[in-house]
C-alpha cells in the first residue's frame, strides 16, 4: 500500500472514531437531533408536492418504444445484472409483455400523480417499475435509476394522498360527513417517508465518497485525474468540450475535487442538522449541474427528487400572502352537508393559505371576521365571497375564490366568458335549491371521526424504509454498481490514466476492405449509448467458452446489420482494442496503438 493510500485511509479512520467519541460525549444532544430528524411535524403538502414530483418523473422518464426495443434484443446479448436480477430468469421478455407492462405503468403513474388510488397506484407502479425500468439493465450496463424505485415503493406505504388528490376529496367528504371541514394538519406520518427519502440519498453520495478516498486516496482530488476522467467523457461523447474548460485551471479543479469528496461524505451527516439541511441540498444541487456542465452527466432523476427538501408549505403560504394582502373570507352554511363537502374538498388544495373559512352559523367566528353586517339569512342562502367590505354570492363567489387557489387558475379565464357564467348561475341554483339542511342531524366531530385512516400506519414506513436502507448499504459495501434493483451508484473512484483502451469494431468484406458503420451506429444510439455498447462488447469477449463467446458475437453482429443492408457484404469483424490519447489537445495522435482482440467469421 502506498503512502498516499495509507494516509488517507487512516484519516477516513480518525474522522469515524472522533465522530464517535463526539457522538458518545454529546450523547443527549445527538439523541434529541435524531429524534427530532424522525418525529417533526410536516405539512402533508410537502408529501403531495414529492409524490407529484415522482409519478410525473415516471411519466416522462418511461420510454415505451425504448423498453420494447430493449425486449427485443437477442438472448445471447443478456447479462443479468445483481441481486434480484435473477428474477428476469422467470419474466418473459418480449415485444408484446414489455408495451402493455410499460402502457400499464404509465397509466397508473398518471393515477398516482392525480392522486387516484394513490397507495395502490404507488405499489403496482413499483411492481412494473422492477419489470420495466429492468429491461434495460439487462444488457451489459446497468444505468442508475434505481432510486425511482425505492422512492415509489415509500409512497406506497405513505399517506401520500391526503393533499391536492383525488384521493383527498373522498377523505374530504367523509370528514365533512363527521363534521367539519379542517384539512389533514402536520403530522409525523408525513414526514417519515420523506426522511427515509433522504436517507437514501446520503447513502448514495456517502459510498462514492467512501469509495474515492479509500481507492485512490486524495490524489483522486489533487492531481490530474479529474482532468482526465472529464476528458474520458468527452471522448465518449465524440469530442464534445465545454464552454468553460475548468480543466485549464488546475487549482480549482482541485479544489472542486476535495470538496466533491467532503460533500459526498458528509451530506448524510449534514441533513440531520436543520441549519444545515438546506444548504447541503442546494450544494446537491449545484454539484449535478457541475458535472452536468463538464460531463454531460445530469442525474436529473434524481435532482427533481431535491423537492424533498423543502418546506412547500411554507412557500406557498409566503407567496400567498406577497401577493394577497387583504384577507380573503369564505362564508358557507355549516348546516349543510354538501356545503361543508365543498369546503372540505376546496381546502384541501388551498395551498397558499389565504382564505379563511367561516361557518355561516358561528356567531363568534362571524364576529371575530367582522362579518356581522352582512344579512345572515343570505348567508344561510348563499355561499359568500368577502374581501374588505365587497363580497359575492352563489357562482361569482366561487369565481372569485378561485383566484386564491392554483389549482383552478388555469379555468380561471374561462370562467368569465359567456355563456359560462350564465350557465354556472344556473347549475348554482339547481343544486342550492334542491340541497337539504337538518340542524338536528349535523354530526358531532370527534377525533376518530376526523383521522384519516383511523390508524396512521408509520410501522409499513419504517419497516420498508430500513429494509431499503440495509439493502443499499449492503450492495454499497459490496461496491456491487451492476445491480438491479439495489445497488451501489457511480464512484468514479479509479485514477484515470492519460490514455484509455477502447473497443473498435470493423466488419470486413470478402476482399479485406473495412466497412463504415456509421449508418448502423446512428441506428442503435438513441437507444444503446457508447458506455452500453462498449461495456457490453467487452463482456462478450470476456465469455471464457469460445462457443458461447462465438454465438454472443454472432447476435451481436445481427443487432448492429439489422438496419444497414450494406453489412449483408461481410465476412468477418474485427474486434479491436484500441489506444487513445485522452488530452483533446492531442486528439491527432489518436489511435497510439491498435491490437486485435478478436476476429468473427460470420455465419451466412
Amino acid at each position: 500500500m502506498n503512502l498516499n493510500l495509507l494516509l488517507s485511509r487512516s484519516s477516513l479512520g480518525v474522522i469515524a472514531i472522533l465522530l464517535v467519541l463526539l457522538a458518545i460525549r454529546n450523547r443527549e444532544r445527538v439523541d434529541r437531533i435524531v429524534n427530532n430528524f424522525f418525529t417533526e411535524s410536516t405539512h402533508p403538502l410537502n408529501l403531495a408536492i414529492f409524490r407529484i414530483t415522482v409519478f410525473l418523473t415516471l411519466i416522462k422518464f418511461v420510454d415505451i418504444s425504448s423498453t420494447v426495443w430493449f425486449s427485443q434484443m437477442p438472448e445471447q446479448l443478456q447479462f443479468l445484472p445483481g441481486n434480484l436480477g435473477w428474477l428476469f430468469n422467470y419474466l418473459p421478455i418480449d415485444a408484446s409483455t414489455a408495451r402493455l407492462t410499460s402502457s400499464l405503468m404509465l397509466v397508473f403513474c398518471f393515477t398516482g400523480a392525480i392522486g387516484l388510488f394513490s397507495r395502490t397506484s404507488a405499489f403496482v407502479t413499483t411492481i412494473l417499475g422492477f419489470y420495466v425500468l429492468g429491461i434495460p439493465q439487462l444488457w451489459g450496463k446497468v444505468n442508475h435509476y434505481n432510486h425511482l424505485l425505492w422512492f415509489v415503493a415509500i409512497l406506497a406505504v405513505s399517506r401520500c394522498g391526503d393533499f391536492l388528490s383525488v384521493d383527498a376529496i373522498f377523505a374530504a367528504w367523509k370528514r365533512a360527513d363527521a363534521g367539519t371541514t379542517q384539512p389533514p394538519q402536520p403530522a409525523r406520518l408525513y414526514t417519515l417517508p420523506l426522511r427515509f427519502v433522504w436517507l437514501l440519498m446520503g447513502v448514495i453520495y456517502f459510498f462514492p465518497g467512501f469509495w474515492k478516498v479509500w481507492n485512490s486516496g486524495y490524489r483522486w482530488a489533487w492531481s490530474d485525474n479529474l482532468n482526465f476522467q472529464m476528458y474520458r467523457k468527452w471522448l465518449e461523447l465524440d469530442g464534445w468540450v465545454p464552454i468553460f474548460r475548468i480543466d485549464q485551471y488546475p487549482l480549482l479543479n482541485r479544489t472542486s475535487g476535495l470538496w466533491t469528496i467532503a460533500w459526498e461524505l458528509s451530506f448524510i451527516l449534514l441533513i440531520f442538522l436543520p441549519r444545515w439541511r438546506l444548504p447541503a441540498a442546494l450544494m446537491g444541487l449545484f454539484f449535478h449541474n457541475m458535472t452536468n456542465l463538464f460531463m454531460r452527466i445530469s442525474f436529473w432523476t434524481l435532482q427533481v427528487c431535491y423537492v424533498s427538501f423543502f418546506n412547500w408549505h411554507k412557500i406557498f403560504n409566503s407567496i400567498g400572502r406577497f401577493f394577497f394582502s387583504q384577507p380573503m373570507y369564505v362564508v358557507y352554511d355549516g348546516n349543510c352537508k354538501l356545503c361543508r363537502r365543498t369546503i372540505a374538498s376546496l381546502r384541501r388544495f388551498d395551498i397558499l393559505g389565504q382564505i379563511t373559512y367561516v361557518n355561516a352559523l358561528n356567531g363568534e367566528e362571524l364576529q371575530a371576521c367582522d362579518l356581522l353586517w352582512i344579512d345572515p339569512e343570505a348567508l344561510l342562502e348563499d355561499m359568500h365571497t368577502v374581501v374588505g367590505k365587497q363580497y359575492w354570492r352563489g357562482f361569482s363567489a366561487y369565481r372569485v375564490l378561485s383566484r386564491r387557489i392554483p389549482v383552478f387558475w388555469l379555468i380561471l379565464p374561462l370562467l368569465y366568458v359567456w355563456p359560462i357564467p350564465r350557465l354556472g348561475n344556473f347549475i348554482y341554483h339547481k343544486v342550492a335549491d334542491s340541497r337539504t339542511c337538518d340542524i338536528a342531524k349535523v354530526p358531532t366531530p370527534d377525533k376518530g371521526t376526523l383521522r384519516e385512516t383511523g390508524r396512521s400506519n408509520t410501522k409499513g414506513i419504517i419497516a420498508v424504509g430500513i429494509l431499503f436502507l440495509f439493502l443499499n448499504t449492503f450492495y454499497s459495501i459490496k461496491y456491487e454498481t451492476a445491480a438491479w434493483p439495489f445497488s451501489c451508484y457511480p464512484t468514479f473512484s479509479w485514477i484515470q490514466k492519460p490514455q484509455e483502451k477502447l473497443l473498435e469494431v470493423i466488419p470486413l468484406d470478402a476482399s479485406g476492405e473495412p466497412i463504415s458503420l456509421a449508418t448502423s451506429e446512428r441506428s442503435i444510439k438513441q437507444y444503446l449509448s457508447p458506455p452500453r455498447v462498449d461495456s457490453l462488447v467487452k463482456k462478450l469477449l470476456k465469455t471464457n467458452e469460445l462457443a458461447e463467446k462465438e454465438r454472443r458475437l454472432q447476435a451481436f453482429w445481427q443487432l448492429l446489420a439489422q438496419n444497414d443492408a450494406r453489412l449483408n457484404q461481410a465476412v468477418s469483424v474485427d474486434f479491436y482494442e484500441v489506444r487513445l490519447q485522452l488530452d483533446p489537445e492531442r486528439q491527432d495522435e489518436n489511435p497510439i496503438s491498435q491490437e486485435l482482440a478478436y476476429r468473427l467469421k460470420l455465419q451466412r
